[in-house]
């Protein structure tokens, strides 16, 4: 349970972090949406998991 904990609070720090990116680098808005869809797809798949 512990070890579900973190992945989900891991993934949602990048997740986080990723939309840092898109906002203040548009450049980099299509690189950091595939980054989000990547995280957010592992937490669902995560959640579903466990």
């Amino acid at each position: 349970m512990s070890e579900d904990l973190i992945a989900i609070l891991l993934s949602s720090v990048l997740v986080g972090a990723g939309v840092v990116v898109a906002r203040f680098f548009r450049e980099a808005s299509l690189l950091a949406a595939t980054f989000l869809v990547g995280f957010i797809g592992l937490e669902l798949m995560l959640v579903l998991i466990s």
